[in-house]
């Protein structure tokens, strides 16, 4: 249908969108349940609100803002709404690229985040104090400069908007060349990045020259090793599970079967990261084994003995005097 021979339209799904939507939705709807015991658990306990950690939220708050899109298009497509040309423009662009960018902005704040670690490791540099005006400088390029990215190639055409009838709209890349920039920019700087400097602090952690006390030597391995372990755990997850949507965006649509696969597994991964980053930190294993203790108090009756059993009970105190 030609935009230019209407100027409202109501967008509901089609039948066949509809039903593969149901997987993700059901998905979503665990992920969110998740994620908002995550933030009310950081809410409740200040040990888990560091500077150090400024990344993983960052990372956690894209994944807050994708399942805000996925429930909002899905509500709106739900609506029997008329809505203006303009609008649906706006929110066809949003439905077509904003996941994307939030993905691609996931994958700049895990190459942050590991270079932080990198230095915290290697020059022994806490880099959240001591470089507050550099580090919100880097929060800013982060969310901006892929932002810029997606407007040039909106305005230079190398984005073409796709609107199917009835299904989630979409973007086609102009060219061979706008796949291969694309891909580039999106995937193999940013993950040969993260995996160089991972690579780097590993080797550094193994590297115990120039220091003669044991003690200090087990004590810097531990503390080091478990930021490493954190760091690789944490992007095996994202490069497993999220990076095949940014690879397959460049070649197929979201209608396809290999669209439809990718991005369930980014759906679950965005369920599973709060589960992991908990897991790979005692602060927040402890603050979810605190909280599951007060929900237990709170749900399990106060048990109160028999009358007869205190009576005896109270006999028997009383021989024993």
């Amino acid at each position: 249908m030609d935009s230019n021979t209407t100027t409202c339209l109501i967008m509901i799904w089609s039948d066949q969108a509809a039903n593969a939507l149901k997987l993700p939705f059901y998905i979503c709807v665990i992920a969110a349940s998740i994620h908002l015991l995550f933030w009310l658990n950081m809410i409740a306990y200040p040990t888990v609100r560091q500077r150090s950690m400024q990344w993983l939220y960052a990372y956690l708050g894209t994944d807050l803002f994708l399942l805000l899109r996925f429930f909002f298009l899905y509500v709106y497509r739900w609506w029997p709404l008329c809505i203006p040309n303009i609008v649906r423009i706006i929110i066809c662009y949003c439905e077509a690229i904003l996941d994307t960018y939030l993905n691609l902005l996931q994958s700049f704040i895990l190459l942050a985040l590991n270079i932080c670690r990198y230095i915290q490791i290697v020059r022994n540099h806490d880099v959240y104090v001591y470089k507050q005006h550099m580090m919100i400088v880097i929060h800013f390029l982060v969310y901006i400069l892929p932002l810029l990215y997606y407007i040039v190639s909106i305005l230079c055409h190398w984005f073409i908007l796709y609107r199917p009838y009835g299904d989630a709209c979409d973007v086609d890349l102009a060219s061979i060349a706008v796949q291969i920039s694309f891909l580039t920019f999106s995937y193999l700087i940013p993950v040969s990045l993260t995996l160089i400097f991972l690579l780097l602090s590993l080797k550094f952690v193994r590297n115990t020259n120039g220091i003669q006390t044991e003690q200090i030597i087990i004590a810097r391995l531990k503390y080091h090793r478990r930021l490493v372990i954190q760091s690789s755990v944490f992007y095996s997850l994202w490069l497993t599970l999220w990076s095949p949507y940014l690879l397959v965006f460049s070649f197929y649509r979201r209608n396809t079967i290999a669209s439809n696969i990718t991005q369930i597994l980014s759906y679950i991964s965005i369920a599973l990261d709060p589960i992991v980053i908990a897991a790979l930190d005692v602060r927040f294993l402890r603050a979810w084994h605190t909280s599951w203790n007060h929900l237990m108090r709170f749900l399990r009756p106060a048990r109160v003995a028999p009358i007869g059993k205190e009576i005896v009970t109270n006999c028997q105190l009383n021989v024993q005097k």
